[in-house]
């Protein structure tokens, strides 16, 4: 490589800012220029006005660019597209096949929720991501009958844990309160609302470090401090009670409980949480960690699952103990291990 090679690689680094390929999904051309990192330089893949389809962006995902980079004064462009096609589709969700707009939505509100973590300081995205979800959890209300298999194409989207994780626990906990006919409709939207947000204090740690199983004694101290941090970052911005930032905030309970389970000498039965529905909370995103994989470890099985659950509410809550373990058991019907 020759020295005007090198200044051109090293001025073009500089310039550069890491997105994903997932975020040039569902637009018809490219709004700007992408570069994969390969060979130890930049190589453009992509030209700005591009034609793009799923064939183009697989490819480019089967090579192994999942992690590609453009120019920093044109990210703001392709984030700009992304939301507008989520204000689009959340504007006009009753037209047409409302499955296939529930399915397009998910995948754009779980980009979105990315942005959040990149600026959660941004009202604009905090309120665009609100809105669709109250859009979106109507259409799951009234159609419950339908969540496994929107559950199950959501995990076929691949998006990253840390944003697919959210969703997931709370269309659980949507589904068991719905089951137990003790809420009413506002009362679940609310907790639906409160269960998706209650993790954005996560966004003080880059993304890429919950890749990792052992995390830096500061990011642990930071992590362990993420519901305080939620309940900072949305007080004051985010359209929920007192009563529901108290759930925000003691929603890590169990943080460390999976860990002390495995040692067969801890006691657990000084462990208590206050309210019940702080512990639906956490019941519903418990199982939806453990049932999903981590890129340092495998799932478990819905029985595990409930096994831990088990040992955290039976003696306190045996009546809604059967509840999760019924909706749970009717939820997964054709795919339970």
């Amino acid at each position: 490589m020759t020295a005007r090679d090198l200044f051109r690689q090293s001025h073009l680094a500089l310039s550069l800012v890491p997105l994903t390929i997932r975020e040039l999904f569902n637009l018809p051309s490219s709004p700007c220029d992408i570069y994969a990192y390969e060979n130890e330089s930049f190589k453009q893949i992509i030209r700005k006005g591009m034609y793009l389809d799923s064939k183009v962006l697989i490819g480019i995902i089967q090579a192994g660019h999942i992690k590609v980079f453009t120019h920093e004064n044109e990210r703001r462009t392709l984030t700009e597209l992304q939301q507008q096609s989520l204000r689009t589709i959340t504007r006009s969700f009753s037209m047409g096949n409302p499955h296939e707009n529930c399915k397009k939505q998910l995948s754009l509100l779980t980009l979105n929720l990315r942005y959040l973590f990149e600026d959660p300081t941004n009202d604009e995205t905090l309120n665009l991501q609100y809105q669709s979800l109250k859009i979106l959890f109507k259409y799951l209300f009234d159609n419950p009958k339908k969540h496994e298999v929107i559950y199950q194409e959501f995990i076929k989207q691949g998006h990253h844990y840390i944003f697919t994780q959210p969703f997931v626990s709370a269309l659980f906990l949507l589904g068991v309160l719905k089951h137990s006919h003790a809420y009413s409709e506002k009362d679940i939207e609310n907790m639906f609302i409160t269960s998706y947000f209650k993790d954005i204090g996560m966004s003080a740690i880059p993304v890429e470090k919950y890749d990792q199983e052992d995390l830096t004694e500061n990011d642990k101290k930071i992590l362990s401090n993420h519901a305080d941090l939620s309940v900072q970052i949305l007080q004051g911005r985010l359209q929920i009670s007192p009563a529901h930032f108290k759930i925000i905030e003691a929603h890590h309970s169990f943080s460390t409980l999976r860990t002390e389970m495995e040692r067969p000498n801890q006691k657990t039965n000084d462990l208590t949480i206050s309210g019940f529905e702080t512990m639906m909370v956490n019941i519903t995103d418990i199982i939806a960690a453990m049932i999903s994989p981590r890129p340092y470890r495998e799932p478990t099985t819905l029985f595990q699952a409930l096994d831990l659950v088990k040992i955290l509410m039976s003696n306190q809550y045996p009546y809604e103990f059967k509840l999760i373990v019924n909706y749970f058991k009717n939820f997964f019907s054709n795919t339970v291990g």
